[in-house]
């Protein structure tokens, strides 16, 4: 081989060894390229979607500011409407300020005229004043000798109107009594009846025992306020029969005897038997 061949054998060799070098550099730089542009597609979906909530953000931000412009826009419109009616009622008081001044001042007058006439009346009274003392004193004990003869009448009115009422009370009861004594034949002496019970009691007769005794049964007892030896009363419908005397009592029923010297007719079951104060 010549040095011509030699040579060329070298440069290629040289060659190989730059194509070689450079083949590694190239790939080495291919990956890194695509190893970066992974990491910037990455970065820019980051971004975008860092964008799409920052526009979120400022969506709802702009929201708000147009409702916090409309807010102070109402705000501003009702202080400006509470401002003129404030200005108005501020007019309103001041007219009215003045009226009630213009009124304290025809009253400062009239009181300023007042004084000078009470000032007059004064001076003319303090002038009368001891006539009018006298006169007040005498006017008292008139007054006073008055109230104690009017006390004293009234009470006179007083105890005849009481007496007055008092004597045709009685005089109506004795009238009904006297009446009602008539109506009964009974006699208005107190001392010819016996013992009445105690309170008022009203019942039935219950049998009739024929016989020279006279004796009967009666509804009621010593529960309904009967004792022995109490006279009561029978009748039948209107009609009077007479008294019977209580001889004997039990709690729900008694017995009794009919006095004779007041029997007015005869008795029988179903009669009424009652005490004078129950007719």
């Amino acid at each position: 081989m010549n040095l011509v061949g030699k040579i060329f054998v070298g440069i290629i060799a040289l060659l190989s060894v730059v194509c070689l070098t450079l083949s590694v550099v190239s790939y080495a730089s291919h990956k890194n390229w695509k190893e970066r542009s992974e990491e910037l597609a990455t970065k820019i979906t980051d971004l975008e979607n860092q964008k799409k909530q920052l526009e979120g953000v400022q969506t709802e931000l702009e929201t708000k500011i147009k409702d916090a412009e409309f807010a102070y826009q109402a705000t501003i419109q009702a202080l400006d409407t509470k401002t003129k009616a404030m200005t108005d009622e501020n007019a309103k008081l001041v007219a009215d300020n003045q009226e009630l001044q213009k009124s304290l001042d025809l009253r400062v007058a009239a009181i300023e005229a007042n004084d000078n006439t009470i000032g007059s009346l004064r001076q003319q009274l303090e002038l009368t004043a001891v006539d009018l003392a006298t006169a007040q004193e005498l006017r008292a004990s008139y007054l006073r000798d008055l109230a104690e003869t009017m006390a004293k009448l009234y009470d006179v009115a007083a105890l005849y109107g009481n007496v007055k009422n008092q004597n045709i009370d009685l005089t109506k009861a004795y009238d009904d009594v006297q009446t009602v004594l008539q109506q009964h034949g009974l006699n208005p002496d107190p001392s010819v009846y016996g013992e009445l019970p105690k309170v008022a009691v009203r019942g039935a007769v219950e049998a009739v025992e024929e016989g020279p005794s006279g004796l009967l049964s009666i509804s009621i007892g010593s529960d309904d306020g009967l004792a022995k030896g109490n006279q009561l009363h029978v009748r039948r419908g209107d009609s009077y029969l007479g008294k019977v005397e209580v001889v004997t009592v039990e709690p729900n029923r008694a017995v009794c005897k009919v006095l004779g010297e007041f029997r007015q007719g005869t008795m029988a079951e179903g009669d009424e038997v009652y005490s004078q104060e129950a007719n």
